[in-house]
Order: C-alpha cells, then sequence, then structure tokens
C-alpha cells in the first residue's frame, strides 16, 4: 500500500470517527427539544387560565391551548424523525468497526436502523401534549355545560347568536380538526424522509465474524480477501415501512372525508 493510500485511510477514519460524534450530539439535541416543548404546553395553559379570568375569551383562549398542543405534537414528531435519522446514521458507521458477533458484546441493534416509532423519552411528551388538548376541549364542554346543562339550552341558544359570535365559539372545533389533519400529515411527511433516508443509505453489509474485518474504506485485507457477511435484515426493514406507508395513506384518506364534514359543522346554524 502507498503513502498516499494510508493518508486517505487515516484521514477517512478520522473523519467518520468526527461524524460519529457528531450525530451523538445532535442526537442528544433533537432529544432536547422535543422535551423543551412542555414549556409551550406551559403558556398553553397559562393562557387558558386568562381565558377562565375573563382576560381573554373563552373560545379564543382554548383554540390557542389546542394549537400550543399540536405544535407541541409535530415538533416531537420531528425531533423523533430527526433522532431516528441520527441513530441509523450511527448504526451505518458502527458496521464499519464491528462485526456481527459483535452485537453480543456490544449492541445487538449493530447494523439495523430503528423502527419507525415515537422513541420512549419522547413519546411521554407526545402523549403529554395529547392529554392536554384533550383536557383543553373538556374543560370548554364542562363550562359550556355549567352554563347550559341541557341540550335544549344549548339549541336555544345557538339559535339566538348572532353568526360572528357563533363562528368565534367554533373556533376550538376548527382547531381539533385541522389540528389532526396537520398531526397526521407530519406523521405521514416524516415517515416518507425516513423511507428515503434507509432507502438510499442502508449502510455497509455487516461482516460475520470479527477476524475477518475489513478496512475503514470497507476494502478488504489481504488476509481475508473475501469476507463472509451476516444476513441483511434490511429488505424487511424497508417492507415493513413501505406497509405502514400503505396503512397511513388509508388512513389518510379516510380522516380528510371524515374531517371535511367537520368543518361543515359550523354551518348547522342555518337550521336554528
Amino acid at each position: 500500500m502507498s503513502d498516499e493510500q494510508k493518508e486517505i485511510r487515516a484521514q477517512r477514519h478520522d473523519f467518520v470517527k468526527e461524524y460519529y460524534k457528531m450525530s451523538t450530539l445532535d442526537l442528544d439535541r433533537h432529544l432536547k427539544a422535543g422535551w423543551q416543548t412542555i414549556a409551550v404546553i406551559a403558556g398553553g395553559a397559562a393562557i387558558l387560565t386568562s381565558g377562565h379570568d375573563g382576560k381573554i375569551g373563552l373560545p379564543i383562549a382554548t383554540m390557542i391551548a389546542l394549537f400550543s398542543a399540536f405544535w407541541g405534537a409535530v415538533t416531537v414528531i420531528d425531533a423523533n424523525y430527526w433522532s431516528l435519522r441520527a441513530i441509523a446514521f450511527m448504526s451505518n458507521v458502527e458496521t464499519v468497526y464491528f462485526s456481527a458477533e459483535d452485537r453480543k458484546n456490544f449492541n445487538p441493534y449493530i447494523g439495523f436502523h430503528p423502527k419507525y416509532k415515537l422513541i420512549n423519552s419522547l413519546q411521554y411528551m407526545f402523549i403529554l401534549c395529547v392529554l392536554f388538548a384533550v383536557a383543553s376541549s373538556f374543560n370548554i364542554i364542562w363550562e359550556v355545560t355549567t352554563a347550559y346543562p341541557s341540550f335544549y339550552l344549548i339549541w336555544n341558544k345557538i339559535a339566538e347568536m348572532g353568526w360572528m359570535r357563533y363562528l368565534l365559539w367554533m373556533l376550538p372545533l376548527y382547531t381539533i380538526v385541522i389540528g389532526l389533519m396537520f398531526t397526521l400529515y407530519v406523521w405521514r411527511k416524516r415517515l416518507d424522509s425516513y423511507i428515503e433516508f434507509s432507502t438510499g443509505s442502508p449502510g455497509p453489509d455487516v461482516v460475520a465474524k470479527t477476524r475477518e474485518m475489513r478496512h475503514v474504506t470497507l476494502e478488504p485485507t489481504t488476509i481475508v480477501p473475501h469476507p463472509t457477511f451476516a444476513l441483511d435484515g434490511h429488505p424487511e426493514f424497508l417492507d415493513e415501512l413501505n406497509k405502514k406507508k400503505t396503512t397511513l395513506d388509508r388512513c389518510s384518506q379516510f380522516s380528510t372525508v371524515f374531517f371535511g364534514l367537520f368543518l361543515l359543522a359550523p354551518f348547522a346554524k342555518v337550521f336554528f
């Protein structure tokens, strides 16, 4: 091997190590970003309190609270995607330095991209966003039913309202419908991005035995010119992602029709 080839190999080795380190920091940053959405949820709770105190209209306060919940949810989804991508890249790098035999010694996921699902720590934050949205919705229902305890009274009150005030009270419903559709859209979009990454960068094959390890440039050594590789489960992984995509597409088609009908709810006033 020439001195030039040795220098290229050394430089590549150093670059891959630094890149791996950057991905580790990137993963940590995105996980923290997901949890920082709790500040937005706290802000939404404060706005909701102002609505109860009469400083801001209750339907408007509820709308803002719901906005903060859905904003937190899509932020968690986005942070989760970049976290999964960072882990997938780290897995690709690990296949350069580890063999399939090292899975029992260091990491059982060497050479495997993580499944497309919420990481546990971000899943808890997502659940908090969902619970806050549900609580905000029940809160305004509680306030309305406290003032008008029967459906007959609610019906008469709607009939007495002017169109402007009626539409203002419908803002929380609009926010829920649009928020759910947008959250589904972001989840679907990030799944597409993850499939694109995993398809374009599946990573090198994992060497089956440690004694047959390659150079960092993925060239075989002179001692073992034809190393054996572990079974590649990446095609099955991509099939699983595409199945999720197909299922999500069907849900999106159904939800578009379902939510579209809900968006027509405000015009029910013409019957009052």
